[in-house]
């Protein structure tokens, strides 16, 4: 029975640190891309700490504001659904150590 719980115990470690890993690139990904620290507004959304797209980098197109806007629109975007993803996989990693703690803490009680 012990050998069969460690092998479900290991399973769970192993999904904890592929979740921890993941986590960690989406992390690393808003650190690069999003340069300075990670800062949140009041609403708890990421800020878009890059330097914003300017209009002169489309050259002379005719919509070249507009276009610099989306850009910039994109980036917020980006920023703020990969900070989603690292916060939902930071949750799964919780929950994946609360259900090990939980398993190991019944099967002592059982024992």
């Amino acid at each position: 029975m012990m050998a069969d719980l460690e092998i479900h115990l290991s399973t769970l470690d192993k999904c904890r640190t592929a979740i921890h890993k993941a986590a960690g690139q989406y992390e690393t990904t808003l650190h690069e891309r999003n340069p300075g620290a990670l800062t949140y507004d009041d609403n708890g959304e990421p800020r878009n700490n890059r330097t914003p797209v300017s209009a002169d980098t489309f050259g002379h197109l005719d919509d070249s504001g507009t276009l610099a806007q989306a850009a910039n629109g994109v980036w917020t975007a980006l920023i703020g659904e990969m900070d989603q993803a690292r916060r939902k996989l930071n949750d799964v990693e919780r929950g994946l150590s609360n259900v090990e703690e939980n398993i190991r803490k019944a099967h002592k009680a059982t024992s």
